[in-house]
């Protein structure tokens, strides 16, 4: 629903995806760019989900934080409370919810973020999940060999 289209050797993230409505006729268009990214969706929530919501004041005592991911060319997280999923931003690493309207929690992104990035482009569908990520469906399973028997004395 983004209103400009991205080459297809970037991957989305909030301030590429949550953009202001077209300018009603005779009216400006509204410039967001002055908004932090991790609060673009609540503005992008009301204008386009039509949802009376507010911008977190607040963070969540003590959350660990949530994993980022590159989830078919976006950057995403989902929340651990309600399960939604909302497109983040990278240069602005919180997460709220808009659906369950919880405060903000902290955002686990990669410590190379153009080196994930450049990963997910040489895929053909464009995903990348962090190794320490407990959802991650791609962790290599460890074979822990052979099971020995006991031995009965």
């Amino acid at each position: 629903m983004g209103a400009t289209a991205l080459p297809a050797t970037a991957i989305v993230q909030a301030e590429t995806y949550y953009l202001p409505p077209p300018p009603r006729r005779g009216q400006p268009t509204q410039d967001w760019s002055q908004i932090p990214g991790a609060e673009l969706v609540y503005l992008w929530a009301e204008t386009h989900l039509h949802r009376r919501v507010s911008v977190p004041t607040a963070t969540v005592p003590d959350h660990p934080g949530l994993y980022a991911r590159i989830d078919d060319g976006r950057w995403l997280a989902e929340c651990d409370a309600c399960g939604s999923a909302w497109i983040v931003s990278v240069n602005d690493p919180r997460f709220g919810c808009v659906m369950c309207m919880r405060d903000w929690v902290p955002l686990i992104l990669p410590d190379d973020v153009a080196a994930a990035e450049a990963q997910a482009l040489a895929l053909d569908r464009r995903f990348w999940w962090n190794l320490a990520d407990p959802t991650n469906p791609n962790v290599p399973i460890v074979d822990p060999g052979p099971v020995q028997p006991e031995v009965q004395s």
